[in-house]
């Protein structure tokens, strides 16, 4: 998480008094953090972001994705034409 707010906080920062001003334009954006002194005390993630963060969570809890996923990155995975596959 706080890799996250790192790369927010040098690509979509505002302060309180700019986040108080334009809380209806920056809603917009994916994602942003609200800064007080130079330090991040807050962010903010669109629902859009969140569900996704949220998806990706489940992903990783999932042991057999998990193996896939380290099958699929050690070049083991083995592929298949989709016209090969039998449709039973």
């Amino acid at each position: 998480m706080w890799r996250i707010i790192q790369i927010m906080k040098s690509e979509s920062t505002v302060n309180v008094t700019e986040a108080q001003a334009n809380l209806p334009r920056l809603i917009r954006k994916d994602s942003f953090a609200i800064s007080r002194h130079g330090k991040v005390v807050g962010v903010y993630l669109s629902k859009d972001r969140i569900e996704a963060l949220i998806e990706t969570m489940e992903l990783l809890g999932d042991e057999k994705f998990m193996a896939a996923l380290r099958e699929y990155e050690s070049g083991k995975m083995k592929f298949k034409d989709i016209d090969e596959l039998d449709e039973n």
